[in-house]
């Protein structure tokens, strides 16, 4: 773990794919964050709901794009902020260009980082969008 203790940061990630959904968890533990790591909304939903009275609400939710059964990150990211009853920091990944992604993301105030996106990179705006919570 580095030295800077974010353990009282939450980080919500949403992937249909285990093996990106596994690295992303390590990841993001390994920077320091508490980590739900969920295939869909439902289960960040399950998942939140079911924390401990004590556990931190999120702080940031990062969510592939294109998710099973035609569900966007974009309604995932939705979903959860309303559980959270706040505008969580959110970052949708996608190898998408299309202009409809661009106007959601502007629209809802998160930010779209394209595929592929290198560690570092998202390391610095996933910490730029929490310090700026």
């Amino acid at each position: 773990m580095d030295s800077t203790d974010r353990t009282d940061r939450l980080a919500v990630i949403i992937d249909d794919e285990a093996i990106i959904l596994a690295g992303m968890e390590i990841m993001l533990e390994t920077w320091g964050y508490r980590v739900v790591a969920v295939e869909d909304a439902a289960s960040a939903l399950t998942a939140l709901a079911e924390a401990p009275p004590e556990a931190p609400p999120p702080s940031v939710i990062v969510s592939d794009y294109r998710l099973r059964n035609g569900v966007s990150g974009v309604d995932a990211v939705r979903a959860v902020r309303e559980a959270a009853g706040a505008a969580v920091p959110a970052i949708i990944l996608t190898g998408d260009t299309g202009a409809a992604l661009a106007a959601a993301a502007q629209r809802e105030g998160f930010l779209v980082l394209h595929k592929p996106v290198q560690p570092a990179e998202l390391r610095r705006q996933i910490d730029r969008l929490v310090e700026a919570a």
